[in-house]
């Protein structure tokens, strides 16, 4: 049977986190994300597919669209000082994310009698990645990648849908989803350096004197995993009108866990002598202080090479998506303004224990994880002006971060409430409507303790701060 070390293991337990709330992405449309995805009551579009299927035919003929957002976020982390730190290279100062510009297409395209509809769309529900910079490993070794955390998650979906009208005032839609979704994560994991109690170890670092404090007591090894896998999943949606000017809406997203098959591996940085170890230890030598065993350790505790720690093994593991429901409200009752309000619960609970096993389907270990579930909550409102049939569109929504304090660490791009500004604006051009939307987050700082407080650490303790600014551009046609 094959096994994986602890080190390696830990990557895995930070790759799951990549599917945290934070991208959990719902830019599909540029009406809809104009309108804070308050949209469960409407969806007459192309992006209803996505929201709620049983929107789609309460319009008729042939519509296709796409969407394409920019999602740019910012983060800083400060590191909080602990007992017994694990690695002496990690800074003190307020260190920035390495900027990046995420691009998520959607499209979709659908037909509709009014009576039954369907179409087929395409978006990335899960997404996004990170890239820090967040210990000081020059000092260390200069060989040492100079990010020293970098992730990148993909989920796509590929959604076949089909609606019915039931009556003048009911509506269902069901759509089959297919998922695929590619994982790369690296990391560093710190191995304790098995001389740092013995008196050879003493003797340097007291000849060595203030110099000494260079990061010495732990070897870095940088963990990869890569791996990919398919999935599936449903979603349903239902649509009531009890009045002409009100829709009431619901809706249900759920998925099947991705089976992820992939490789984790390690690669052993050594420190690197800064020029006056060997003499150093030439002398302890010459003096009978330390022997030639104890010699040879400590130089090739710094010699700066790479070692294998972790030969690539083969891994698999299930990871499971949060089921989301949802209901709505659009009410159009007031002239040339639509008033449109949601409120969803995302299941990410489902973050539970997930279970790694190796190629041969042996259990190496379970991660717990302990996420929260949240309760997503908003308001839209779309104004029809006159001039040119242009519409205004303006949103606000709000909600809670799903990963918990025990485990964060700044690759986790959920760090606390998001309070959301949206402002759209869509413009029909003869059988086109052209539309731009910005998105706004509004997230408070979050302070975390080491967990626990003493080594091996289950998260990044410190000060985290984030803010996201989201532009879309879509384009809507009508045969």
């Amino acid at each position: 049977m094959k096994r994986v070390s602890t080190a390696v293991l830990a990557l895995m337990l930070i790759a799951t986190s990549l599917f945290a709330a934070g991208v959990d992405l719902t830019g599909v449309g540029v009406r809809s994300t104009s309108m804070g995805g308050n949209y469960r009551a409407i969806s007459n579009d192309w992006s209803g597919m996505f929201w709620n299927p049983a929107g789609l035919v309460w319009s008729k003929g042939l519509k296709a669209g796409v969407s394409l957002e920019f999602i740019t976020p910012s983060a800083t982390y400060t590191a909080a000082q602990a007992n017994g730190m694990t690695f002496s290279g990690t800074s003190s100062a307020e260190i920035k994310n390495e900027p990046k510009t995420f691009l998520m297409p959607a499209f979709g395209v659908y037909y509709s009698n009014e009576k039954i509809a369907y179409g087929l769309g395409f978006w990335a529900p899960f997404g996004l990645g990170a890239k820090w910079d967040l210990l000081n490993t020059s000092k260390y070794n200069p060989n040492y990648p100079e990010f020293e955390y970098e992730d990148d998650l993909k989920v796509m979906a590929l959604q076949p849908t089909f609606a019915y009208k039931v009556n003048e005032q009911l509506s269902v839609g069901l759509g089959l989803t297919l998922l695929y979704g590619d994982i790369m994560m690296r990391q560093p994991n710190y191995t304790p350096n098995p001389v740092t109690y013995t008196p050879a170890y003493a003797a340097l670092k007291a000849a060595l004197g203030a110099s000494a404090l260079a990061p010495f007591d732990q070897f870095l090894t940088e963990a990869n995993l890569e791996g990919s896998g398919m999935g599936f999943g449903a979603s349903f949606g239902v649509q009531y009108k009890p009045v002409e000017t009100l829709t009431l809406g619901a809706s249900l997203k759920w998925y099947n866990d991705i089976a992820l098959d992939g490789t984790v591996g390690g690669e052993t940085y050594y420190a690197k002598d800064p020029g006056n170890v060997k003499p150093t230890l030439d002398q302890l030598l010459a003096l009978s202080m330390i022997t030639t065993q104890q010699y040879q350790q400590l130089l090739g505790a710094y010699s700066g090479v790479k070692a294998t720690a972790v030969a690539k093994t083969d891994v698999t593991a299930d990871l499971p998506l949060p089921l989301n429901v949802g209901i709505g409200f659009a009410y159009s009752g007031i002239e040339n303004l639509l008033i449109t309000g949601d409120v969803a619960l995302s299941q990410w609970s489902a973050w539970d224990v997930i279970e790694v096993n190796d190629d041969d389907g042996n259990k190496i270990n379970e991660l717990t994880m302990n996420w929260e579930d949240g309760i997503r909550a908003g308001l839209a409102l779309e104004y029809s002006l006159a001039l040119a049939n242009a519409k205004l569109r303006a949103s606000f929504y709000s909600e809670p971060a799903a990963p918990v304090a025990e485990t964060m660490n700044p690759t986790i791009p959920d760090i606390n409430r998001r309070n959301v500004v949206v402002l759209g604006f869509g413009l029909p051009v003869g059988p086109f409507e052209a539309g731009l939307m910005y998105e706004h987050m509004f997230i408070g700082d979050k302070t975390v303790e080491w967990s626990p407080e003493t080594p091996p650490f289950h998260n990044l303790g410190g000060l985290y701060t984030m803010t996201v600014n989201n532009i879309m551009f879509g384009l809507d046609y009508n045969f």
